[in-house]
Protein backbone atom coordinates (compact mmCIF):
# COMPACT_ATOMS: atom_id res chain seq x y z
CA UNK A 1 0.00 0.00 0.00
CA UNK A 2 1.34 3.43 -0.97
CA UNK A 3 1.59 6.27 1.55
CA UNK A 4 -1.41 8.63 1.60
CA UNK A 5 0.54 11.50 0.04
CA UNK A 6 1.73 9.46 -2.97
CA UNK A 7 0.78 11.19 -6.25
CA UNK A 8 -2.12 9.40 -7.94
CA UNK A 9 -1.79 9.41 -11.74
CA UNK A 10 -4.12 8.11 -14.39
CA UNK A 11 -2.93 6.97 -17.82
CA UNK A 12 -4.92 7.90 -20.89
CA UNK A 13 -4.46 7.51 -24.62
CA UNK A 14 -2.83 4.84 -26.77
CA UNK A 15 -2.86 1.25 -25.62
CA UNK A 16 0.46 -0.07 -24.35
CA UNK A 17 1.09 -3.31 -26.18
CA UNK A 18 2.86 -6.00 -24.18
CA UNK A 19 5.76 -5.85 -23.36
CA UNK A 20 5.80 -2.03 -23.60
CA UNK A 21 5.51 -1.14 -19.91
CA UNK A 22 7.92 1.80 -20.18
CA UNK A 23 5.52 4.47 -18.95
CA UNK A 24 4.22 2.49 -15.93
CA UNK A 25 7.86 1.78 -15.03
CA UNK A 26 8.72 5.48 -15.28
CA UNK A 27 5.69 6.53 -13.21
CA UNK A 28 6.26 4.03 -10.44
CA UNK A 29 10.02 4.55 -10.30
CA UNK A 30 9.34 8.29 -9.96
CA UNK A 31 7.32 7.58 -6.81
CA UNK A 32 3.73 7.82 -8.07
CA UNK A 33 1.01 5.20 -8.38
CA UNK A 34 -1.18 4.50 -11.39
CA UNK A 35 -4.82 4.52 -10.28
CA UNK A 36 -6.55 4.07 -13.63
CA UNK A 37 -5.98 3.51 -17.31
CA UNK A 38 -8.24 4.86 -20.03
CA UNK A 39 -7.16 3.06 -23.20
CA UNK A 40 -8.11 0.13 -25.42
CA UNK A 41 -6.51 -2.22 -22.91
CA UNK A 42 -7.80 -0.29 -19.90
CA UNK A 43 -11.33 0.75 -18.98
CA UNK A 44 -12.34 1.40 -22.59
CA UNK A 45 -12.03 -2.36 -23.15
CA UNK A 46 -14.44 -3.29 -20.37
CA UNK A 47 -16.87 -0.36 -20.37
CA UNK A 48 -20.23 -0.61 -22.15
CA UNK A 49 -20.18 -4.38 -22.63
CA UNK A 50 -22.49 -6.12 -25.10
CA UNK A 51 -26.09 -6.47 -23.94
CA UNK A 52 -26.68 -10.22 -23.93
CA UNK A 53 -30.45 -10.10 -23.53
CA UNK A 54 -31.24 -10.34 -27.24
CA UNK A 55 -33.07 -13.48 -28.29
CA UNK A 56 -33.11 -13.09 -32.07
CA UNK A 57 -30.20 -12.81 -34.47
CA UNK A 58 -31.19 -9.20 -35.30
CA UNK A 59 -31.30 -8.23 -31.61
CA UNK A 60 -27.89 -9.81 -31.00
CA UNK A 61 -26.36 -8.07 -34.02
CA UNK A 62 -27.90 -4.76 -32.90
CA UNK A 63 -26.39 -5.28 -29.43
CA UNK A 64 -22.95 -5.86 -30.95
CA UNK A 65 -23.28 -2.77 -33.15
CA UNK A 66 -24.44 -0.67 -30.18
CA UNK A 67 -21.41 -1.75 -28.15
CA UNK A 68 -18.89 -1.05 -30.89
CA UNK A 69 -20.46 2.32 -31.69
CA UNK A 70 -19.68 3.32 -28.08
CA UNK A 71 -15.93 2.74 -28.44
CA UNK A 72 -14.35 6.16 -28.10
CA UNK A 73 -10.98 5.63 -29.75
CA UNK A 74 -9.23 8.77 -30.96
CA UNK A 75 -9.56 7.52 -34.54
CA UNK A 76 -13.29 8.34 -34.41
CA UNK A 77 -14.59 11.86 -34.76
CA UNK A 78 -16.31 13.74 -33.29
CA UNK A 79 -15.23 12.17 -30.04
CA UNK A 80 -16.83 14.10 -27.21
CA UNK A 81 -17.63 10.83 -25.45
CA UNK A 82 -13.93 10.18 -24.85
CA UNK A 83 -13.46 13.63 -23.36
CA UNK A 84 -16.35 12.96 -20.97
CA UNK A 85 -15.10 9.46 -20.14
CA UNK A 86 -11.52 10.56 -19.44
CA UNK A 87 -12.74 13.30 -17.11
CA UNK A 88 -15.24 11.03 -15.35
CA UNK A 89 -12.65 8.30 -14.80
CA UNK A 90 -10.06 10.76 -13.49
CA UNK A 91 -12.61 12.01 -10.97
CA UNK A 92 -13.79 8.50 -10.07
CA UNK A 93 -10.27 7.24 -9.30
CA UNK A 94 -9.38 10.53 -7.55
CA UNK A 95 -6.40 11.10 -9.84
CA UNK A 96 -4.15 14.02 -8.98
CA UNK A 97 -3.20 14.26 -12.64
CA UNK A 98 -3.43 12.52 -16.00
CA UNK A 99 -0.62 11.35 -18.26
CA UNK A 100 -1.83 11.37 -21.84
CA UNK A 101 0.24 8.82 -23.74
CA UNK A 102 0.61 8.63 -27.49
CA UNK A 103 2.94 6.64 -29.68
CA UNK A 104 4.91 8.53 -32.29
CA UNK A 105 3.08 6.78 -35.13
CA UNK A 106 -0.42 7.18 -33.66
CA UNK A 107 -1.38 10.65 -34.85
CA UNK A 108 -5.03 10.62 -33.71
CA UNK A 109 -3.99 10.49 -30.03
CA UNK A 110 -1.33 13.16 -30.53
CA UNK A 111 -3.90 15.51 -32.05
CA UNK A 112 -6.59 14.68 -29.52
CA UNK A 113 -4.22 15.42 -26.61
CA UNK A 114 -4.98 19.13 -27.06
CA UNK A 115 -8.73 18.60 -26.61
CA UNK A 116 -8.22 16.25 -23.67
CA UNK A 117 -5.91 18.75 -21.97
CA UNK A 118 -8.43 21.58 -22.38
CA UNK A 119 -11.30 19.44 -21.10
CA UNK A 120 -9.33 18.25 -18.07
CA UNK A 121 -8.11 21.78 -17.33
CA UNK A 122 -11.74 22.96 -17.28
CA UNK A 123 -12.39 20.23 -14.68
CA UNK A 124 -9.36 21.31 -12.62
CA UNK A 125 -7.33 18.20 -13.47
CA UNK A 126 -3.71 18.72 -14.64
CA UNK A 127 -2.43 16.74 -17.62
CA UNK A 128 0.99 15.95 -19.06
CA UNK A 129 1.15 14.88 -22.68
CA UNK A 130 3.79 12.25 -23.44
CA UNK A 131 4.70 11.19 -26.95
CA UNK A 132 7.18 8.36 -27.25
CA UNK A 133 7.96 5.09 -29.01
CA UNK A 134 8.70 1.51 -27.97
CA UNK A 135 12.42 2.07 -27.39
CA UNK A 136 13.96 2.55 -23.95
CA UNK A 137 16.19 5.39 -25.17
CA UNK A 138 14.09 8.17 -23.62
CA UNK A 139 13.34 6.61 -20.22
CA UNK A 140 15.42 9.11 -18.26
CA UNK A 141 13.95 12.07 -20.16
CA UNK A 142 10.43 10.79 -19.50
CA UNK A 143 11.25 10.24 -15.84
CA UNK A 144 12.44 13.85 -15.54
CA UNK A 145 9.23 15.11 -17.17
CA UNK A 146 7.02 12.93 -14.96
CA UNK A 147 8.90 13.99 -11.81
CA UNK A 148 8.54 17.66 -12.78
CA UNK A 149 4.82 17.12 -13.43
CA UNK A 150 4.45 15.45 -10.03
CA UNK A 151 6.08 18.47 -8.38
CA UNK A 152 3.36 20.70 -9.84
CA UNK A 153 0.70 18.51 -8.23
CA UNK A 154 1.92 19.09 -4.67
Amino acid sequence: MAPADTPRLMLSGCPMAVPNWKLPYVVESAGAVIVGEESCIGTRNSRDLVDESGTTMDEMIDALVDRYMKIDCACFTPNDERLENVTALAKAVKADGVLHYSLLFCQPYSHEALKVDKTLANAGIPMLSIETDYSMEDVEQLKTRVEAFMETLA
